[in-house]
């Protein structure tokens, strides 16, 4: 494909840009907890600039200590952080990119637990996500001298070498607060009517060009669509944009959502108040609105910005799972300026310089799995399930260098966790053999690429067998690799990768005529009209919503108290949504004792309970494959032995990537 729209140069204001590719502002909690600048998101931005992006937007910056939204926030609110925070654009324009500072109060997301006050908010109504908060009216003297806070905030900035300004008003921060109806219920001119509902965000335009000259560019970050109570249409938002251009907006930077986004119509419909039938929830709910995970279609608020450009003459950026292909569409149809391509740049910050040598088929595509949120919102810094240096750039426990002595490995399985570990080996430079017992690569990647909404799982698997076969990694595959084997071809290290398999709890009494989960997502066995599924873990979810969406009658049981617990929350929130939608019958809670070919027998608060289906699958979880790792360890002497992946326990992609990576690097 060609990428000449992506590629081409652009203007925000006064700044220019080399191509079109903007990374958007995401938390990385990777700042001191004093607020100030540390050396690894110094690191982290520059690896991003190195990679090729036209322009960075940092993660948000308070302009007040009132703001705070995360530990690890970066602070622009006094002159004693300048030093810090002019490391950033040194370590931005030495890649070749442009920065730009984006600014945000979390008002009522700053809660007491990070600030040590109560939340400032415009009308003291708070969140959803944080019940226990007690958020505080501002007064006129708040609101305005906030919005000086702002001004000289974006002054710092400028005086630190930022090239521009991101007036975060989208995602439920201060501005959207007063924007919206939902959070402002004032009756003095900061509130009712939208000019007055508008007036908080334009002034503090204003401010910021008072203290930063009306060339130095702004850009203002909008949510086009709230999807609350009396929230934001966008309509609405179409509105406040020709406002907002005319108080000094350079650009728009459209978005949607905010913290509490259909999570009133989630809670309904997962307490069977209402029934989801319109409710858009598996599009996003809260967070996951603007950070989709792989259940939710990719692009779902282009059309936002597109709507928000007819009425603009500035530059309007698009956001939200936008991939390069579909950010080159975008840009020929006119419907923006710039895309803003966000957690691609965490799994591959290199993503733009393939596109300019023309190799994307290189990209290590992002699985949108939001393990990078996750973490983040568990008060951990940033982490990346397929690039394991993300949140650790330069450190040297993730630099992969050419060794010194050169050894022969061989690794014992095709999955991610053995092609990651074969790979960085090779890049380091060892003698690698990759052996897989199966006639193609991929391991159980394979059964999650198989549903359709695992379509970045399958693209991030072609991108690792891709990279497989192209490198100097001899691939041997149908073969079992054994004792035997490494001895006769003297491998110095032996990387085991063999992963796991199905497995059946032994307190459950289970016919042999049930069905494996991974055979019903393989297509190698067929179930009836209805169908129950054992287990509620990711792989028991997926099953079911396979079986849903071919019209079957599903019911999934598991003991667990909720359906697939470990997910990052947004993501979970989405996947039930969808469980809902496709009309699945969720039962948790339910300890199943006994299996039959086309019963379920189970107990729930004392209460035997029988299901009935014409077909039951199990999904009640996996077994490391250790048979082969076992037999080298009894029987090989001074070879090298490292297991990686599930063979160590049976556990996510993230881990299973991270492993493999190590293993290879340390060699």
């Amino acid at each position: 494909m060609n990428f000449k729209k992506l590629l081409q140069p652009g203007k925000i204001g006064s700044m220019e840009l080399k191509n079109r590719m903007v990374m958007p502002g995401m938390g990385t909690n990777l700042a001191a907890a004093d607020g100030t600048v540390s050396d690894v998101i110094v690191n982290y931005y520059a690896r991003r600039a190195n990679g090729g992006v036209g322009l960075i937007i940092t993660e948000v910056c308070c302009p007040d200590p009132l703001g705070r939204v995360i530990q690890g926030e970066i602070e622009a609110t006094e002159g004693k952080f300048m030093p810090g925070l002019s490391r950033i654009p040194h370590a931005v324009h030495s890649g070749g990119a442009k920065v730009c500072l984006q600014l945000a109060h979390g008002g009522c997301f700053a809660s007491e637990s990070v600030t040590g006050e109560r939340p400032i908010t415009p009308s003291g109504v708070g969140t959803m996500q944080l019940p226990n908060e007690n958020p505080r009216t501002m007064t006129i003297e708040d609101i305005k001298e906030l919005i000086e806070k702002y001004g000289q905030a974006a002054g710092r900035a400028k005086i630190c070498g930022f090239d521009a300004i991101e007036l975060h008003g989208a995602h439920g921060y201060m501005p959207l607060q007063f924007l919206s109806s939902y959070t402002n219920k004032r009756t003095d001119e900061y509130g009712g009517s939208l000019e007055n509902r508008a007036r908080f965000a334009l002034e503090t335009i204003k401010s910021i060009k008072k203290h930063t000259g009306k060339n130095f560019p702004l850009i203002y970050r909008l949510s086009a669509d709230e999807d609350v109570p009396n929230g934001i249409t966008l309509e609405e938002a179409c509105r406040f944009a020709k406002m907002a251009e005319e108080a000094g907006a350079d650009a728009i930077h459209v978005s949607a959502g905010t913290w509490d986004s259909r999570l009133h119509k989630y809670n309904a419909v997962m307490s069977g108040q209402e029934s989801p039938e319109g409710k858009n929830l598996s599009k996003g709910v809260a967070t996951s609105m603007w950070v989709p995970p792989n259940y939710t279609p990719r692009g779902t608020l282009i059309s936002l910005a597109a709507a928000v450009k007819k009425v603009v003459s500035v530059p309007v950026l698009a956001v939200c799972s936008i991939t390069p292909e579909m950010g080159e569409d975008i840009l020929s149809k006119g419907d923006a300026d710039f895309i803003s391509i966000g957690r691609q740049n965490i799994a591959d910050p290199d993503y733009p310089n393939k596109i300019r040598q023309g190799k994307p088929e290189s990209i290590r595509r992002c699985l949108r799995c939001n393990e990078c949120l996750g973490e983040v919102m568990k008060n951990n810094g940033i982490s990346c399930a397929v690039n394991p240096e993300a949140g650790k750039e330069y450190e040297g426990y993730v630099t992969v260098a050419p060794t010194k002595s050169k050894k022969k490995v061989a690794v014992i399985g095709g999955g991610p966790a053995g092609i990651q570990a074969a790979l960085t080996a090779a890049e380091r430079g060892h003698d690698v053999t990759l052996y897989e017992k199966n006639n193609k690569l991929g391991g159980a990647l394979h059964y999650v690429t198989i549903p359709d909404f695992k379509l970045d799982y399958r693209d991030y698997m072609k991108y690792l067998i891709n990279s497989a076969l192209n490198s100097n990694i001899a691939i041997e595959l149908n073969t079992c690799a054994d004792k035997e084997l490494i001895k006769a071809n003297k491998f110095d290290t032996v990387i085991v990768a063999t992963g796991a398999y199905p497995s059946m709890p032994k307190a459950i009494k289970a016919s042999n005529n049930t069905l494996d989960a991974l055979d019903v997502l393989d297509n190698k066995v067929t179930t009836g009209n209805s169908v129950i599924v054992c287990g509620a873990g990711l792989v028991g979810c997926e099953v079911a919503m396979v079986l849903a969406e071919e019209g079957k009658k599903v019911t999934m049981i598991d003991m667990l108290p909720t359906a697939a617990p470990d997910l990052a929350i947004y993501t979970k929130w989405v996947l039930d949504s969808k469980l809902a939608e496709l009309g699945i019958d969720v039962r948790v809670n339910h300890k199943i004792t006994e299996i039959a070919a086309n019963k379920v027998y189970c107990q729930s608060n004392d209460t035997d309970i029988v299901y009935e289906a014409d077909s039951v699958v199990t999904a009640l979880g996996l077994k490391s494959d250790r048979d082969i790792l076992d037999d080298l360890r009894n029987n090989l002497v001074g070879v090298e032995i490292i297991p990686v992946g599930d063979v160590n326990s049976p556990r996510k992609i993230i881990q299973a990537v991270h492993e493999g990576f190590h293993a290879g690097r340390r060699i």
